[in-house]
């Protein structure tokens, strides 16, 4: 009889766990999949407007590296959601790095 009791114990216990974990899984995938087709179709919307000018423009374009720039503006992007994602994850909060003159300091 003790045994019922323990496996009800173990139940309890791992069935919301095992839920969330389906749950945090679920909703990664979904947050993963959906920016990463949103960041690919910026990426050849983008790249698509380059062949849309004139030889000289895209030759200018060129010498000013204009795809290297763009590429590290969406890895920038992607890291920015990385980051508050898992902070997000971890129940922080940001730390307010300024605070605006006046208010919980002595203007000196």
């Amino acid at each position: 009889m003790q045994f019922v009791y323990l496996a009800q114990l173990v139940f309890m216990i791992i069935g919301p766990l095992v839920r969330l974990v389906f749950k945090v899984i679920g909703i990664g995938f979904i947050t993963y999949t959906g920016s990463n087709l949103l960041l690919d179709q910026v990426r050849s919307y983008i790249t698509g407007r380059f062949g849309a000018g004139s030889i000289v423009i895209q030759q200018i374009l060129g010498l000013a590296n204009i795809d290297v720039c763009i590429n590290m503006f969406l890895a920038a992007v992607t890291t920015r959601m990385v980051l508050s994602g898992l902070d997000k994850i971890s129940d922080r909060r940001r730390k307010q790095v300024w605070n605006p003159p006046g208010r919980d300091y002595i203007d000196a």
